[in-house]
């Protein structure tokens, strides 16, 4: 019986490389770091070891899924700022922002895009995709890369503009506190927005992806709401749910 299931797992796995899009046989894909086609989640811990982040991923149909992060304290209630994304070829997109306590959902659009080197230099643009963010490459390329997104998202509340700057790294390994030596990725990102103040840097953080365990295996933020913080947390638990 364990050697049938086996043969199903190899058998699935090619099924997932023969329609991987661009990805060709030994290219590592954003799917096995993050495991947003899983029902993956997991949950970090601060310094002190206390419960300080969770998430899940919600996969859907047509190469769509919808992640959750939230408080672990608050997981019990309708959550906000869901985010939906999209596989399109070699790209991974995001739609918008789903709030579950108000029943709504905020459409992000971009007005403009680049992309560039790791240190965000030689931007050009890219080709739109219906307004949708070219969020992250599915296929991880030996070099990092920037991607500079400008937009808006339209809430109840009205208009939000809003800058996304990212640069993602090549993958390698990382040395984790609860994991050992774990494969992978980086990204850096930095968010600007206008909604109830000026406009101005909200958030600035490194958040690292870890192949088979999923998304924030560590993550250092330096600004938080719009203030220098210095607050790190790390991936101690994972597991599937549904």
């Amino acid at each position: 019986m364990r050697g049938i299931k086996n043969l199903l797992f190899v058998l699935f796995v090619a099924v997932l490389a023969s329609t991987a899009g661009t990805a060709s046989a030994g290219e590592e894909t954003y799917d096995q770091f993050s495991l947003l086609y899983q029902k993956s989640a997991g949950q970090l811990v601060d310094g002190a070891g206390t419960p300080a982040s969770q998430w899940a991923w919600n996969p859907g149909d047509d190469g769509t899924s919808v992640i959750r992060w939230d408080a672990p304290s608050h997981w019990n209630n309708p959550g906000d700022g869901l985010e939906h994304f999209v596989r399109d070829g070699d790209w991974l997109y995001l739609d918008g922002y789903e709030n579950q306590s108000t029943g709504t959902y905020n459409v992000q659009r971009v007005t403009s895009e680049q992309i560039g080197d790791v240190n965000c230099a030689g931007l050009t643009d890219l080709p739109g995709h219906g307004g949708q963010q070219h969020y992250v490459r599915w296929t991880v390329p030996a070099q990092g890369y920037c991607l500079v997104a400008q937009g808006t998202i339209t809430t109840p509340a009205g208009v939000v503009t809003f800058k996304h700057q990212q640069v993602w790294y090549p993958a390698g390994d990382c040395q984790t506190r609860f994991f050992g030596t774990v494969r992978c990725v980086q990204q850096h990102e930095q968010w600007w927005d206008d909604n109830g103040h000026p406009f101005s840097l909200r958030i600035e953080r490194s958040v690292f992806l870890g192949e088979g365990l999923g998304m924030g295996l560590s993550i250092h933020s330096t600004v938080g709401d719009g203030v220098p913080i210095d607050w790190t947390a790390d991936l101690k638990n994972v597991w599937t749910w549904g």
